[in-house]
């Protein structure tokens, strides 16, 4: 876990922070502090590259280093042999082993570091694809964790000399014991409010906290019997805090029934208790003569009734606080003292008021008190909070804003009003926003500017490093949604010179800028297609290929999706052009500095190289949607690119084994998959996943057998159960869609859809109830494999009126569902045999004696239970 840490808008190093290494637990952690005296040098000495900072009044760094850093990013990037560099890092790996095997710790540690550092120039050349990548780190985590248990062994047998003995350190207790000995319990409802305070939280765990005390905080109060008046529960990247509105200084009383003996062993046929009465109401604290007699049916039984006096809220929330703080989970998880205890980041303080007691009790080495703390810009000051009631009010002087969603529209309202002084607005972009909302609590907005000269390199280049290096808002024209030279960042405090600050924050994005401007016009010096030999040293996956045999498995690909969606002669060109240039991109300078960018930098290079724009906007497509709620391909070229690529992955990875296993899943199936079905759907589009699934096998370099093609499809299947389900569709008119339609995902939709208004009809039940008792029939019936499908060889022998109705009735409804084959005219259909249905098994006998009989009657409800096949599965409805 780590840090960033900043200094006048400048981020100047992190703090890397190690609770294991080669997998065995660090007792106490150890930090590792990075880079950062160049940054604060450049800012001192005012200067805008690291070269130029002055070394010795004599010469600067670039004297000093600039060549051997032009000299090794050369060889990273050009000139390493990327064959032999595989070749050294499998010998290196070999070698590690073999000192491993001899228990040889330094060597083989050594050994390991070679790995990682010819994994690292392999980086640079592009040569390392992001699913190849998981296996290199595996390979040398496993290194690791062998040395690591080869060390542990080492120093055990020497009887660990250098281990020193920690002190034992015990949280002080006597401050709580004072609290509790001279507590004056309080005598009337009261605020509370509970506040743990921490380093920085990571802006997701800020929001995980919230959520999770939102449900946690109320119940407890519930479970402990403590009436209030509402909850709030909010927090900052230092704080997390529930603040309850007139809690009660008590719990409710209670009566709780404790069920004993039988009655009849309870109490002699006189009615008079016997022993086994006397123990029971000895045992519970009441009087013999205070059990009373409960019947459930035809049992009867004693109970003691007794009631519970509550207990101030004092003693009990100070037994149940430190689980509330303890149930808090979070995706990554420190320990920072003696006590061992987990958390997000190290927690610092723990304030807990109802009214103007603190509630006593000890978390972490911590104990709670009434005593908060101020902003790092005011120097963290230690505040007395003098009751609940006051806390809020109190961390407003200090200038934090408490308040989630108040500090969330302070933002916002900031930063639209800067980028309105220079006549610009800011892109909604709900993520950015909150993110930033929790990395600060005392959210201070500035403006700064950029060099004009940049805004040649394509908008999304700038938006991007603005946004992931600096969360910066952009500033673009509200008429033509072109980018301004500003950005909106949002300081955490304000200080006396913000100018400081925001000549720190300009000086870090003219740097980003400066190397995103460097890397387009290297790329630029030749055409998109030139950089596709580059691909043959890019691993998709070791068994699967180079990203170039991957772009060759699409382009092949590419022609029969667009004759199943209909393209003309001009799409499938443009299709087939864009398949070939789709990834060309991932060898790029620009794309291997920020991967996020694939996609939209082959847009940009196609077009300044002259490709048509379908085939430009086909390539930045085929990527879509990247996200939850990101837009889907809107172009027929880039949407059989976008489902040729995810076809690929699919069927290539589960061929190999790596299919996604618990909450894995390091090579984004899930997302390809759901992606898949997005897409089918968003755009209409019939589509057989067996067959396509069947052709993107053909194309393996591996062979794909029928279990891993239904793995795939039953893989599929899953994610456009959960895509309905997220609809709001009701689970059980899920399962009947995806029952009949599950390989054509839109058809399901649609099912899907129709039927969940079908179902709301008030006469649905009974239309549900008639078509229930033919498919039951047919369902439990011996032999039904064998019951003809069809009635019409038996149509002599339905002689009886009702037979007579419901064949006329089945043979109209067999034409209309044989033209139009959907949800509607199906439950059109069944609902105009709902009366048929129920007058034949009210006048007719299914079952008959005479076998012939019989299965012609079968017949009839076999034809009329099977209207539904390939349309729903109405036997998966609740009420079926």
């Amino acid at each position: 876990l780590g840090w960033e840490v900043w200094l006048d808008g400048l981020e100047i190093t992190q703090f890397t922070y190690f609770q294991q290494a080669c997998s065995q637990e660090l007792h106490p952690p150890a930090v590792e502090i990075t880079y950062g005296l160049e940054r604060i040098v450049m800012f001192l000495q005012g200067v805008r590259s690291v070269w130029e900072i002055d070394w010795d009044g004599v010469h600067t760094y670039g004297d000093i280093l600039l060549q051997q850093e032009i000299d090794h990013c050369k060889y990273n990037f050009e000139v390493a042999d990327i064959e032999r560099l595989r070749e050294m890092y499998r010998l290196f790996e070999e070698e590690a082993k073999n000192a491993i095997a001899a228990g040889l710790v330094i060597p083989a540690h050594d050994y390991v570091l070679r790995c990682s550092h010819t994994f690292n120039i392999l980086d640079a050349r592009g040569a390392i694809g992001v699913t190849e990548r998981a296996s290199f780190f595996a390979r040398m985590r496993d290194l690791a964790r062998q040395v690591g248990d080869l060390y542990v062994k080492q120093r055990e047998a020497a009887g660990f000399p250098w281990l020193k003995r920690a002190d034992s350190r015990q949280p002080s207790a006597d401050s709580g014991d004072t609290l509790t000995a001279n507590r004056q319990l309080l005598t009337a409802p009261s605020d509370f409010v509970i506040e743990i305070g921490t380093e920085e939280l990571p802006a997701q765990d800020v929001r995980a906290a919230i959520a999770q005390w939102e449900k946690a905080v109320p119940q407890l109060l519930a479970d402990l019997r403590l009436h209030h008046e509402g909850v709030q529960v909010t927090a900052t990247p230092r704080r997390i805090v529930a603040y309850v509105r007139r809690l009660a200084p008590r719990q409710e009383d209670r009566v709780v029934e404790v069920k004993g003996p039988p009655a009849k062993v309870a109490f002699d046929p006189e009615g008079k208790p016997t022993r086994a009465a006397e123990g029971f109401a000895r045992a519970q604290g009441v009087p013999v003569e205070s059990l009373q007699v409960r019947t459930e049916g035809n049992k009867s039984y004693v109970v003691a009734v007794k009631r519970e006096e509550g207990q101030p809220a004092y003693d009990v929330l100070a037994q149940a606080l430190p689980d509330l703080i303890r149930s808090l989970r979070f995706g990554k998880t420190m320990r920072w003292n003696h006590t061992n205890v987990a958390f997000s980041r190290p927690i610092r303080w723990l304030l807990a008021l109802h009214g103007d007691q603190v509630i006593p009790f000890t978390y972490a080495g911590l104990q709670s008190g009434n005593v908060t703390r101020g902003p790092r810009p005011l120097g963290s000051p230690e505040v007395t909070v003098p009751r609940a009631e006051a806390y809020m009010e109190t961390l407003r002087d200090l200038h934090v804003v408490v308040d989630r969603e108040e500090r969330k529209r302070q933002v916002w309202e900031q930063v639209t009003a800067l980028a309105a002084e220079v006549g610009g607005t800011v892109p909604e972009d709900p993520a950015l926003l909150d993110e930033v909302t929790d990395l600060v609590e005392w959210p201070v907005a500035l403006r700064g500017r950029f060099e004009e000269k940049y805004l040649h390199l394509p908008q999304e280049v700038l938006i991007t490093v603005m946004k992931k290096h600096q969360r910066y808002f952009p500033v673009v024209d509200p008429n033509e949604g072109k980018m301004l030279p500003y950005f909106i960042a949002v300081a955490n405090g304000r200080r006396e010179d913000m100018d400081l600050v925001r000549q720190g924050y300009e000086d870090v994005l003219r740097a980003r800028y400066a190397d995103a401007e460097f890397f387009v016009k290297e790329d630029l010096k030749q055409p998109l297609e030139a950089f596709l030999p580059k691909l043959r040293t890019l691993t998709f996956q070791e068994r699967l290929g180079s990203m170039l045999e991957k772009q060759e498995r699409i382009e092949r690909l590419t022609p029969v999706l667009a004759e199943a969606l209909d393209l003309s002669p001009e799409e499938t060109a443009w299709a087939r052009r864009a398949a070939h240039l789709c990834k060309a991109d991932l060898a790029t300078s620009m794309v291997i500095e920020i991967t996020s960018l694939q996609g939209i930098m082959g847009r940009e290079y196609a077009r300044h190289w002259g490709e048509p724009e379908p085939v430009a906007q086909a390539i930045y497509e085929h990527y879509l949607p990247r996200f939850a709620g990101d837009a889907l391909p809107a172009t027929k070229p880039g949407i059989v690119l976008a489902l040729a690529d995810r076809l690929d992955s699919l069927v290539g990875l589960f061929a190999v084994g790596l299919k996604p296993t618990g909450s894995a899943d390091p090579y984004g199936l899930r997302r390809a998959a759901l992606g898949l079905v997005q897409i089918l759907i968003g755009r209409e589009i019939p589509f057989s996943l067996r067959r396509f699934l069947r052709e993107a096998a053909r194309l393996q370099p591996v062979p794909v057998g029928d279990e891993v093609l239904e793995d795939v499809w039953t893989f599929i299947v899953d994610r456009l159960r959960v895509w309905l389900r997220d609809q709001g569709l009701p689970h059980d008119v899920v399962e009947a869609a995806v029952a009949a339609r599950a390989d054509d995902p839109y058809a399901a939709y649609r099912a899907a859809r129709d039927l969940a208004q079908a179902v709301q009809a008030p006469d649905w039940n009974d239309v549900l109830v008639a078509y229930a008792r033919a498919k039951r029939i047919i369902l439990a019936a011996e032999g039904k494999e064998t019951i003809p499908p069809d009635p019409t060889p038996f149509a002599d022998r339905y002689q009886e009126p009702a037979a007579q109705a419901l064949y006329r009735a089945w043979q109209d409804a067999r034409r209309r569902v044989d033209a139009d084959p959907e949800v509607p005219t199906l439950v059109a259909v069944l609902r105009d045999l709902q009366d048929p249905i129920n007058r034949f098994f009210t006048e007719i006998l299914v079952m008959a004696e005479d076998p012939e009989v019989r299965q012609a009657r079968l017949a009839l409800v076999n034809a009329v239970a099977a209207l539904p096949d390939g349309i729903v599965d109405l036997s998966k409805l609740q009420g079926f």
